[in-house]
């Protein structure tokens, strides 16, 4: 497994963690201070020359082969630097016994660069058999044994540390790609419930605006048109109505393009703008309203005043549209919470309990209005009993 590979899977950054700079950075120290040791062995004997040309191969080999093999992992510089560096090391171990210390760096070499088991081993029983004969020439059988052994041993500590920690890297870098491919999964679901939440609200808002605005427009204009003979200071007072609705609609459009408060809530507190939509719903049907307010008045968040304003529009559009009421009672109650409660003396509609909502656009947004701000609606009626709907908000 590659610096890179490992830096790649750990966040998918591609840049080498600290700890395996650390890590090389130490290999590096440790091999430095080995042929330090060595070369300090070797000073003041004048016949060593031969040793001390081994020792600058093996670091000119390391420096040019191992070293940039390493850093990009290249199998080819690292077999390339172990052909050298095994004879060269048991010819240097050959001169002088104390050039065997290379042995403790160079068995861990050979595990950190040698992946491959069916390779390593065998290379590594040919390179101990070698460094016991070489040490025949200096020491007993016993003392070889123990030498070579020692440096064995040390290397295989090593080396299972440093396969430990690559395992360890290369399963925390598994579980980190895991980690962001989850988390973009999840931002993009986030992304894609925002989008459909922002495109019902949108809906709604466009429902509760324009198109009621749109639908008393038409109904007025229809008006107009069945008095324009017979009663033309009627028809002049449909037509100034019209005017006067149109010109609210297009102010609701020009709001909500710019995301601002309903236009109703903008000049006036949430009490005055029901009383308004309730009044002008009278002047339109020519029939009674009437707003009561209970409790006194206060300030409310601005989503709940525009859920209670949306849901008191939507109320008087259905009695505008389907209810042929005569009378319209609209109550606003101001206690723990608020209740909006919107009472016609209709047609009413069957199939509707208080715990229902009845097939439709509006209500269904409605309730979904009121849900957003943990309030609930019930909405109860009977053919010709008239509906009431109540909206309450805690």
């Amino acid at each position: 497994m590659s610096t890179e590979d490992v830096a790649a899977a750990d966040g998918g950054t591609g840049r080498e963690d600290d700890w395996i700079h650390k890590v090389f950075l130490m290999w590096h120290i440790c091999y430095a201070v080995l042929i330090v040791a060595t070369l300090v062995s070797l000073l003041g004997d004048r016949t060593a020359w031969p040793a001390y040309a081994l020792l600058g191969v093996l670091v000119a080999a390391y420096a040019a082969l191992l070293v940039p093999g390493l850093a990009r992992e290249s199998a080819r510089l690292c077999v390339a630097y172990l052909v050298i560096a095994l004879p060269v090391t048991l010819a240097l171990g050959y001169l002088d016994a104390n050039g065997l210390v290379i042995l403790y760096a160079l068995f861990p070499q050979l595990f950190g660069v040698l992946e491959s088991r069916r390779i390593r081993m065998p290379v590594i029983v040919l390179l101990a058999a070698g460094a016991v004969a070489v040490a025949l020439r200096h020491e007993d059988l016993s003392t070889a044994l123990v030498q070579v052994g020692i440096a064995l041993l040390v290397s295989l500590l090593i080396g299972v540390f440093i396969q430990v920690i690559m395992r360890e890297a290369e399963r925390r870098g598994k579980l980190i790609a895991e980690l962001e491919s989850a988390r973009a999964d999840l931002d993009e679901a986030q992304h894609r419930a925002g989008v459909l939440t922002e495109r019902q609200r949108l809906a709604h808002e466009i429902h509760d605006t324009l198109a009621q605005g749109f639908t008393s427009l038409v109904m007025l204009i229809q008006a107009a048109d069945a008095t324009v003979d017979t009663d033309p200071a009627a028809t002049r007072n449909r037509l100034a109505l019209a005017e006067r609705t149109a010109r609210e609609n297009l102010a609701e459009t020009r709001a909500l393009v710019a995301e601002l408060a309903p236009v109703e809530l903008q000049s006036a507190p949430l009490d005055t703008a029901v009383q308004r939509i309730a009044a002008r719903l009278g002047e339109e049907l020519g029939i009674t309203t009437e707003v009561r307010i209970q409790g006194t008045p206060r300030v409310l968040p601005p989503d709940v005043q525009v859920v209670l304003l949306r849901a008191a529009q939507e109320s008087l559009s259905n009695i505008r549209k389907h209810a042929g009421a005569t009378a319209v009672d609209v109550r606003l109650s101001y206690d723990s919470g608020i209740t909006l409660e919107v009472q016609d003396d209709g047609k009413g509609f069957s199939a509707t309990t208080s715990n229902s909502t009845p097939r439709g656009y509006g209500l269904r947004g409605m309730r979904a209005r009121v849900e957003q701000v943990h309030g609930r609606v019930d909405i109860s009626s009977a053919p010709g009993e008239g509906t009431r709907v109540r909206v309450e908000i805690p």
